[in-house]
C-alpha cells in the first residue's frame, strides 16, 4: 500500500502546505475538485504538484490517469488565479468531448464553463468572448484556425494543456500553437501529455522543443508507487506460415520486384552484392532527386520512376504477406485509379495483370484470421463477461476481421475513423460514440479497430487485446498495451507471419518500448537548455488573472453567442474604439493586415515597435496588435529585439547580390510596365510577381530582390522579395 500520511495532513515533511489534500478515506480534497471523486494515488498527486512549477512534459503508460493528473492541475491554476482561463487540446473530436465530460464528473464546474471548439461548431467565435466559459477544450486545427483570425487572447490562459503530445512534430498545430502561446502569454505554463513521446532522443527532443517544456516527468509500470495499480499484463504471440494460395500471390510480386530491381542494377545503381529494402530505394531516389535539382538529365533520370514501382510493389508484398488477400485486391484498384505515373506503368505492365489474377483466384483467409478466431473464442469461452479490443492497421483488413468474427457467432464490432481514405469502411463521429458506448456498456464484446482505438479514448479495460500485425513503432505499441491489466490481470496476444517483415517488427516495438525510460532520463538532464520568455511579472496567487481582458472589452454573456448571426449593422460604442462582434473583428484583421504589412515594408530593416505600427495604421489597437502577430504568425514577419520586421527585408540583409529600385509605370490586366533603376523598363507580369498586389499600382516605388530576364526580345523582372516601399 502507497503511504498518503502526508497528503492526509496537508503538508511536506518541510512543513510546507500541498496544493492537495487526500482525505481519511482515500480521495483528493481540493476546493475546485468534487467529493469523493477522484482516488488519491501519490503518483498522480507528486506528478500534478511537478507541473505546477513549470512546463511539463508528462509521460505515463496508458490507464493510469493522465486525465486525472491534468484535472488535478487545472483545479489548482483556476484556484490560484481567479479569472485566468484553461485552454485543453486533444486530437480529435470524440476525445475532446470526452475530456468534457470528466472535467464536469470530477471538476466543480458548470456545463457552461466549459466549452469545446472544434471544426464542426458554428458560431465558435463566441466562446472565445463569453466571460462565463474556465476551460476551452478543442481540436488544435480548428483553434489554430480561430488565432489566425484573431479571435483567441492567449494572454488570457494561465494554462495550456496538450493531450496526446507525441504528433508535436514539425508544422503540426500544437507546435504552431504552443510556440504563439509562449510569445504571447506573459507567464506561460504548458502541461503536455503522452503515454510515449517517441521512441528515440531525436523524437524526444523534438517534442521537448516544439512545446517549451522545462522539465520531465515519468513514470514506467516498474515504478514502486505505480505497481500497486497494475495488476500485469501477460504478453504472448501467435506465429503462423503463409498458406500455398497466398505464397503463389507473394511469388508473382516477388517477380514483378526483381524484374525492375534487376534494371536499377544493370544501370549501376544499385551494387549486386546490396540487398534491396526500402531503405535502400528511398536513399537512392533522394540522390536520384538531389541530382535533377542540380540540372542533371539522361536516361538515369527515368529510373525514379522504375524506384516509385518497386515500393509500391514492396507495399503490395506486405499487404499480402501481413493482412488479408482482400485488402491486397483493394489496393490493386486503388492502382487501377491513380494518375500517378509510376502506378500507370505498373498497372500497364503485364506481371500486373498476372498478379490480379492470383488476388482475384485466392478465395482463402489469411491463417492469421484462423488463428484470430481461435484465439477470441478460446478467450471468451473462459471469460464470457471479458471485453477483446482487436487491433489492425489497415481499416480494409479491420473490416474483414469484424465479418469474420460475426460469421462465427461472435459478437463483434467495427470502430475506424471519419475520413481515412478512399476504398475502406468511414464512420461519423455520431457513429464511433455509439460503437464505443455498446462497448463499454457490454452489448458489443468485441471491437475490431484500427489506430483510432490507441489514442487517449475511454475504450474499457478490456482483458484481451490482440495485435493483428506487430507493430514497430514504441509510441503505438505501448499506447495498444495499455488497454489491458488495468485493475485486473489481462493478456495481449500478437499475431506474426514468419518468414516476414513482421518478425523484425515484433522486434523492433519491443526494443523501442524499453528503451523509452532510458531516453526519458538522458533527455531530462538537457532540458534545462529550454528557455521560456516570462516577461511577467509572475501572477500572485490568489489574485486575479493580470492579463484577462477588462469587462468592457468582451460581450456580455447573453450577446455572445449571437454575435456571429449580427451582421456589420450592430455596434455599441466603447471609448476610443467602437465595440465590435467577433466576425466583424474577423474581418477588421484581415482588412489591417495589409495595412500593417505595408507600413512595415516602408520602415525597411529597421522595423517598427508594436506602437509605431498603431500610430501608423488607421484602426483601433486592438486590431492592429491581432494584425501584426497574425503576420507573425504567416511568417511574413518576424520579431527581432522586441520590433516587428518583413522577413523579406531580414532575407535582403542576410542574401548576397544587389536590390533592385522599382517604379511601376502603366498598369495592365496581368502585368505592369515598371522603371527599373531609373535606367531601362521591363514587363512584369502577375505570376512572376511575390510581393503585395497593392503595390502594383501606378507611381508606387519599392526596393525588390529580383532578377532581370531576356524572354523572345523583352526585357522581364522576376520580382520574388519586396524589401521596402519608398515614399
Amino acid at each position: 500500500m502507497v503511504d498518503l500520511r502526508d497528503y492526509v495532513g496537508g503538508e511536506t515533511a518541510g512543513g510546507q502546505a500541498r496544493a492537495f489534500r487526500v482525505s481519511e478515506e482515500g480521495y483528493v480534497e481540493h476546493p475546485m475538485v468534487r467529493e469523493r471523486a477522484v482516488e488519491g494515488r501519490r503518483y498522480q498527486l507528486e506528478m500534478a504538484e511537478g507541473a505546477l512549477k513549470a512546463n511539463t512534459l508528462l509521460v505515463l503508460p496508458t490507464a493510469l490517469g493522465k486525465t486525472v493528473i491534468a484535472e488535478l492541475v487545472i483545479a489548482e491554476v483556476l484556484r490560484r488565479y481567479p479569472g485566468g482561463r484553461v485552454m485543453f487540446l486533444a486530437p480529435t473530436k470524440p476525445l475532446a468531448l470526452q475530456h468534457r465530460e470528466s472535467l464536469l464528473r470530477h471538476l466543480k464546474l458548470g456545463r457552461e464553463e466549459v466549452a469545446v471548439v472544434t471544426g464542426e461548431v458554428r458560431g465558435r467565435e463566441g466562446i472565445w468572448l463569453d466571460r462565463r466559459v474556465r476551460v476551452v477544450l478543442g481540436t488544435p486545427q480548428a483553434v489554430w484556425n480561430d488565432m489566425s483570425n484573431g479571435l483567441v487572447a492567449l494572454e488570457e490562459f494561465a494554462l495550456l494543456v496538450l493531450d496526446e503530445c507525441h504528433r508535436s512534430k514539425a508544422r503540426y498545430a500544437y507546435t504552431r500553437i504552443a510556440s504563439e502561446y509562449v510569445r504571447r502569454c506573459p507567464w506561460p505554463l504548458i502541461l503536455a501529455l503522452t503515454a510515449s513521446p517517441g521512441s528515440t532522443k531525436e523524437s524526444v527532443t523534438e517534442v521537448v522543443r516544439n512545446l517549451w517544456i522545462e522539465r520531465i516527468e515519468w513514470r514506467t509500470e516498474d515504478d514502486e508507487d505505480v505497481r500497486p495499480y497494475i495488476p500485469g499484463v501477460k504478453v504472448g504471440w501467435v506465429r503462423v506460415q503463409l498458406t500455398p494460395e497466398y505464397e503463389r500471390v507473394r511469388d508473382v510480386i516477388r517477380k514483378a520486384i526483381e524484374r525492375r530491381v534487376e534494371a536499377l542494377r544493370s544501370a549501376g545503381l544499385i551494387g549486386a552484392e546490396v540487398e534491396v529494402n526500402r531503405k535502400v530505394l528511398l536513399s537512392l531516389m533522394e540522390r536520384l532527386k538531389a541530382e535533377a535539382e542540380a540540372g542533371a538529365r539522361g536516361p538515369r533520370m527515368r529510373f525514379l520512376q522504375v524506384i516509385s514501382q518497386v515500393l509500391s510493389l514492396f507495399h503490395a508484398l506486405e499487404l499480402v504477406e501481413s493482412q488479408h488477400v482482400r485488402t491486397l485486391l483493394s489496393y490493386l484498384e486503388s492502382l487501377k485509379g491513380s494518375e500517378l505515373r509510376s502506378h500507370v506503368s505498373i498497372v500497364r505492365s503485364e506481371d500486373f495483370a498476372e498478379l490480379l489474377r492470383a488476388a482475384e483466384s485466392c478465395t482463402a483467409d489469411h491463417p492469421k484470421v484462423t488463428a484470430l478466431v481461435s484465439a477470441v473464442r478460446a478467450h471468451l469461452a473462459e471469460r464470457p463477461q471479458d471485453r477483446v479490443l482487436v487491433f489492425a492497421n489497415v481499416r480494409v483488413t479491420a473490416e474483414v476481421l469484424a465479418e469474420r468474427l460475426r460469421s462465427e457467432g461472435i459478437d463483434a464490432a467495427l470502430f475506424v475513423g471519419k475520413a481515412e481514405g478512399k476504398g475502406g469502411p468511414r464512420m461519423t463521429q455520431e457513429e464511433q460514440m455509439r460503437v464505443l458506448r455498446d462497448f463499454r456498456e457490454g452489448r458489443t464484446r468485441v471491437l475490431v479497430a484500427t489506430s483510432i482505438g490507441e489514442e487517449g479514448l475511454d475504450v474499457p479495460e478490456c482483458g484481451l487485446v490482440v495485435f493483428y500485425e506487430p507493430i514497430p513503432s514504441g509510441i503505438r505499441h505501448v499506447q495498444r498495451r495499455g488497454r489491458t491489466g488495468r485493475r485486473m490481470p489481462g493478456k495481449v496476444l500478437i499475431l506474426v507471419t514468419e518468414g516476414t517483415v513482421e518478425e523484425y517488427y515484433f522486434r523492433e516495438g519491443y526494443r523501442r518500448a524499453r528503451r523509452m525510460a532510458s531516453i526519458l532520463e538522458e533527455v531530462s538532464r538537457e532540458v534545462r537548455e529550454v528557455l521560456v520568455p516570462r516577461s511577467g511579472p509572475m501572477p500572485t496567487p490568489g489574485e486575479p488573472w493580470p492579463w484577462r481582458r477588462p469587462e468592457s472589452s468582451v460581450l456580455a454573456p447573453e450577446t455572445v453567442h449571437a454575435a456571429g448571426a449580427r451582421g456589420d449593422e450592430e455596434r455599441t460604442d466603447l471609448g476610443s474604439e467602437a465595440f465590435r462582434s467577433a466576425k466583424e473583428l474577423r474581418r477588421a484583421v484581415e482588412r489591417t493586415r495589409k495595412d500593417v504589412y505595408l507600413a512595415l515594408l516602408k520602415s525597411g530593416r529597421r522595423g517598427m515597435t508594436l506602437t509605431e505600427v498603431m500610430e501608423s495604421v488607421d484602426e483601433g489597437p486592438d486590431v492592429v496588435r491581432r494584425a501584426a502577430f497574425r503576420l507573425v504568425r504567416e511568417r511574413k514577419v518576424a520579431r527581432v529585439n522586441g520590433r516587428f520586421v518583413t522577413r523579406s527585408s531580414l532575407r535582403a540583409s542576410s542574401e548576397s547580390g544587389a536590390l533592385v529600385k522599382v517604379e511601376v509605370e502603366k498598369v495592365g490586366p496581368g502585368y505592369a510596365v515598371v522603371l527599373v533603376n531609373d535606367r531601362f523598363r521591363a514587363r512584369l507580369d502577375a505570376d512572376l510577381y511575390y510581393g503585395p498586389r497593392e503595390l502594383v499600382k501606378k507611381g508606387r516605388r519599392f526596393l525588390a530582390k529580383a532578377r532581370i530576364l531576356k524572354q523572345d526580345g523583352r526585357t522581364v523582372i522576376v520580382v520574388h522579395d519586396v524589401v521596402q516601399v519608398l515614399e
